[in-house]
């Protein structure tokens, strides 16, 4: 969309502000301005001002996601990383699936003014939220060290030099892909291509936030200690045989199709347990604690471009052929795993290693 256009560079300037300002600031900021946002739908009377207010939306989206992630590195310790990224993605869902329900409810019962109630309250959860991080003062308030400052004028130069870091970027831009096809592409490719009933997409997506809630810090505590590229190896291969479950699904027989589609979910939601936590946890290991901000900031900057992307290409490979986007896919995830043989597990760690104690 346009607004996910504009928005693109907030991740990047998320990224300096964080290691200059601290990842709690950074935090607060971006739930403020999402505050501002939300309560500007209840006003705004035009076209562009809903898209202006919804670039701004996304600038607050692109200055949290780099922050949130900074944040939790900075408290978590060392070698729990991952379930600490876990538990923050447990929880999301937990928070995607009641917002989604509360949402249902308020617009059933309030027609028009329950969007209005919607939007306000989302200003009063953005709210509360910046206020609860504000006010703690926990590990996440200490000072930087004091090279932070000169350190942190390498800038983006220095991250781009990190050629372990530039094959990660490679992946972190497949995976959102493989991440967006899900909620971009399935409803299109079940009810229009496979013309199963309407209501099929919804049961699909209730699994996969369930599998998500229950499973995820589950998975996360049992990969702890072992190699980083390697789990997403595996996520990458679990990826690609999801997509390909999804390309066979036998729209014929709706009964068999159905139970595919169950299997290719179940399997898909597999993938995403192994790489969302290891994902987070890998680039915090490469990135020295100064220029933290700056990694993620990259990151969110290939997120903000899948988001992009996503919606037009996968549209345009399923008017082409039912299979076309999931071989795609699977083709990219075969182009991730490819990259991630370069990494040894040893370089995912020699940066925590190096990490002064209390950074």
């Amino acid at each position: 969309s346009a607004a996910a256009l504009l928005a693109l560079p907030a991740g990047p300037l998320a990224g300096p502000l964080v290691d200059r300002l601290g990842a709690r600031r950074v935090v607060v900021i971006a739930n403020l301005l999402r505050v501002l946002t939300f309560a500007g739908y209840v006003v705004a009377g035009s076209l562009w001002q809903l898209v202006v207010l919804a670039a701004l939306t996304f600038w607050g989206e692109g200055l949290f996601w780099p922050a949130s992630s900074a944040l939790v590195a900075q408290v978590a310790d060392d070698g729990q990383r991952a379930r600490w990224y876990a538990m923050d993605r447990a929880l999301r869902n937990v928070g995607i699936g009641a917002g989604g329900l509360a949402g249902g409810v308020l617009v059933a019962w309030g027609g028009v003014g329950g969007y209005t109630a919607i939007v306000l309250a989302n200003a009063a959860t953005f709210l509360v939220a910046a206020g609860l991080v504000a006010s703690w003062r926990g590990s996440a308030a200490a000072p930087p060290h004091p090279l932070r400052e000169a350190e942190a004028r390498t800038g983006y130069r220095a991250v781009l030099a990190d050629r372990a870091f530039r094959r990660v970027l490679v992946t972190v831009f497949v995976f959102a892909l493989c991440d967006l096809a899900f909620t971009v592409l399935l409803s299109a490719y079940v009810i229009d291509t496979l013309g199963l009933p309407s209501w099929q997409p919804g049961l699909l997506f209730a699994l996969n936030t369930v599998l998500v809630v229950a499973g995820q810090t589950v998975v996360a505590s049992r990969l702890e200690g072992r190699g980083q590229p390697r789990v997403l190896q595996v996520a990458a291969a679990v990826w690609a045989l999801s997509f390909l479950l999804f390309a066979v699904v036998p729209a014929a027989v709706p009964g068999a199709a159905i139970a595919v589609l169950t299997v290719a979910t179940a399997v898909f939601t597999a993938a995403e347990l192994l790489q969302a936590p290891t994902s987070s946890a890998l680039t915090v290991a490469l990135a020295p604690p100064h220029l933290r901000g700056r990694y993620f900031g990259l990151e969110e900057l290939l997120w903000g471009a899948a988001r992009v992307i996503a919606p037009v290409t996968f549209t345009a490979l399923l008017a082409g052929s039912a299979l076309l986007p999931w071989l795609v896919l699977a083709g990219c995830c075969g182009l991730a795993f490819a990259v991630l043989a370069g990494l040894k597990p040893a370089t995912a760690v020699v940066a925590e290693a190096k990490e002064p104690a209390g950074a």
